[in-house]
């Protein structure tokens, strides 16, 4: 009877031990899928927000679009673009020429900052161009400030200058009708082109200079033209005018820098 009731005792305790398992491995699996599911609602949250943020940025970059296109901010950006590559082409030909000049070629040579009035105005004479003017000059025998005090006078530095009603050209102001036999023989097809506009320029000028003897009277004819100066100037006794005497006036000043340019280098 004994032996009975112990064992009787001892397969309660069993049962006791297994439900007391049983209820913890249930309590454990529950709190499981209690946190996937705190993970899964709060994951999902995310989800939500980051879409949420998402549309609002969408929206925001819409508005900010809307807002440029009606102010016409997109056709100034478009503009300025444009007006940038046609920059950059409009510069180009001044890097067609060869930059590989000789010692001997710009000995002498100073590098003339031009007025700043002119730069503000749409001015630009580059060292490159400056350069090749004085080595003309030196090969013609012109006098180099006196090329770039007319080149102040008839373009003020501005290389694609148009003038006469679109006939005159470039730095030099050249008429292209009265020059194209001149054009052939130096082969230049070009004067928008800045290099080809001085060769032309002064080419001509040095023509003059040896037919008049002097920088007034080669000016006046650069102006008038040799049939209009005789006409209208020689012929009534003027020699000395505006033109001629503003430009002989500006290469002494321009001499005059270019010799403190100098004098500075070599001290």
């Amino acid at each position: 009877m004994e032996k009975r009731m112990k064992k009787r005792k001892e397969l309660k305790k069993q049962r006791e031990t297994t439900v007391r398992l049983v209820l913890a491995g249930l309590i454990a699996i529950m709190a499981l899928l209690a946190a996937c599911l705190l993970s899964g609602i709060a994951t999902y949250g995310e989800i939500k927000e980051s879409e949420k943020r998402s549309e609002e940025f969408d929206q925001m970059i819409q508005e900010s679009n809307n807002q440029r296109e009606a102010s016409g901010q997109d056709a100034t950006l478009e503009a300025a673009r444009e007006w940038r590559e046609q920059e950059k082409e409009k510069y180009a030909a001044f890097e067609a020429m060869s930059k590989d000049w000789g010692i001997e070629d710009v000995e002498g040579f100073a590098y003339y900052e031009i007025p700043e009035a002119y730069q503000n105005a749409g001015g630009y004479l580059p060292k490159e161009v400056q350069v090749y003017i004085y080595c003309l000059c030196r090969d013609y025998e012109v006098s180099f400030p006196l090329v770039l005090a007319l080149i102040e006078k008839e373009s003020g530095y501005v290389f694609d200058k148009l003038g006469d009603d679109g006939n005159s050209y470039g730095y030099m102001q050249i008429y292209e009708k009265w020059h194209t036999d001149r054009m052939e023989r130096l082969n230049c097809s070009d004067l928008t082109n800045p290099y080809q506009n001085v060769t032309v320029g002064i080419d001509y000028l040095s023509e003059l200079l040896q037919k008049y003897g002097t920088e007034q009277d080669a000016l006046t004819a650069y102006n008038y033209g040799e049939q209009g100066a005789r006409e209208h100037l020689w012929s009534r006794g003027i020699y000395a005018y505006e033109y001629n005497q503003d430009i002989l006036s500006r290469a002494e000043e321009i001499e005059i820098e270019l010799q403190k340019i100098k004098g500075g280098a070599e001290e």
